[in-house]
């Protein structure tokens, strides 16, 4: 197994799996105590940042989670199926963010306060939701991808 590809795979993917749970299980439950028009903006600027940065980070992950795996055959069984297990992990978290979030994202960057605000909540649990199962996701692969380590020396 490479080094620099278990070290890269482990901080991009770690990274991720941070932010989206540190976002799932910190950030947006204070957004959502807010008042209604410094919930739209506070989201849309988050949109501005993360938006630069995670459609990079999450298909890198997923990139470097299957080259993990690929790169593992011939090694021990089980530090492959962990990977291969992490591979999916970030692969469906990808997925789903492709199929339901980056969509709510797109009508979040277009919200304006005058819109209706039951609309707009249910559209954000929605989007929370799925945030919640990308979080696990992401921390599942990172849990297979250490342990993975841990078992193959």
């Amino acid at each position: 197994m490479s080094v620099a590809l278990e070290i890269c795979s482990a901080v991009v993917i770690g990274w991720v799996a941070g932010a989206e749970t540190g976002s799932w299980s910190s950030v947006q439950p204070l957004i959502g105590r807010l008042p209604y028009e410094q919930q739209i903006s506070i989201e849309q600027g988050m949109l501005r940042t993360f938006g630069r940065i995670m459609p990079i980070l999450m298909p890198l992950s997923a990139v470097l989670a299957v080259a993990q795996a690929i790169d593992s055959r011939g090694g021990h069984d089980g530090a492959l199926w962990l990977r291969i297990i992490a591979a999916v992990c970030v692969g469906a978290a990808t997925i789903t963010t492709v199929i339901v979030n980056v969509p709510i994202n797109v009508r979040t960057g277009r919200w304006q306060p005058t819109s209706e605000y039951d609309e707009w909540a249910r559209m954000r649990r929605r989007w929370h939701v799925f945030q919640g199962v990308r979080s696990v996701l992401f921390v599942a692969a990172f849990v297979m991808l250490v342990s993975a380590l841990a078992i193959s020396g």
